[in-house]
């Protein structure tokens, strides 16, 4: 009898192959499609208004939103970034306070992170901009393979706050990205093409 791959093999296989893709953009690829990815997340936060914003450091490739999250403090958001912090048998994520200038340090992983600052916790938050390495338009999401984020938004799961928009390239883009019951979908994802709302398609 033929056995079908399990989950954690296909999301294995999908996320070797997209990390070999995104990495394979060339220089210009990058910068051109990061540029609108920053324009159009300005435009989104003009739209939508959100005054604290949890966001991330760019890592393997990922889009680099430093940008607008720069032009986004100068007009008042408060920003966040996630930290690695132990949690009963296993790492979890925590987000931390930060702004331009403020001390940083680099995690195990080697992802810079905020140093001694204050906590703030999710329901405090408006808007979530979560990086990953797969997505589909129902908002399936697939990530590094931890679960920091789906075990982060678990409480918040059937909730519309804090929005869950992931940020990637559209190449990154499937069809169906492989789930598991304890995965949580993203409300859109926002990638240089555009904005894919993802809340209707589920």
């Amino acid at each position: 009898m033929k056995l079908e791959p399990s989950q954690k093999t296909l999301k294995a296989q999908l996320r070797k192959g997209m990390r070999e893709k995104r990495a394979a953009l060339d220089e210009h690829q990058r910068h051109s499609h990061d540029a609108a990815i920053n324009r159009l997340l300005l435009e989104y936060a003009e739209q939508t208004t959100p005054a604290v914003i949890a966001a991330f450091r760019a890592f393997d490739g990922e889009p680099d939103i430093e940008p607008a999250l720069k032009l986004l403090e100068r007009r008042g958001a408060t920003l966040a970034l996630p930290v690695l912090s132990s949690a009963p048998g296993k790492l979890a994520i925590t987000m931390r306070h930060w702004y331009s200038g403020g001390e940083m340090a680099a995690n195990r992983f080697g992802i810079e992170e905020p140093v001694n600052s204050a906590e703030i916790r999710l329901v405090d938050i408006d808007l979530v901009l979560v990086p990953l390495v797969a997505w589909d338009e129902s908002g399936g999401r697939l990530g590094m393979g931890a679960s920091f984020y789906d075990r982060l938004f678990q409480p918040f799961e059937h909730m519309a706050r804090p929005v869950r928009l992931g940020v990637a390239y559209q190449l990154q883009k499937t069809e169906r990205v492989p789930t598991e019951p304890w995965d949580i979908r993203l409300h859109g994802v926002l990638t240089e093409q555009g904005r894919t709302n993802c809340a209707d398609r589920a």
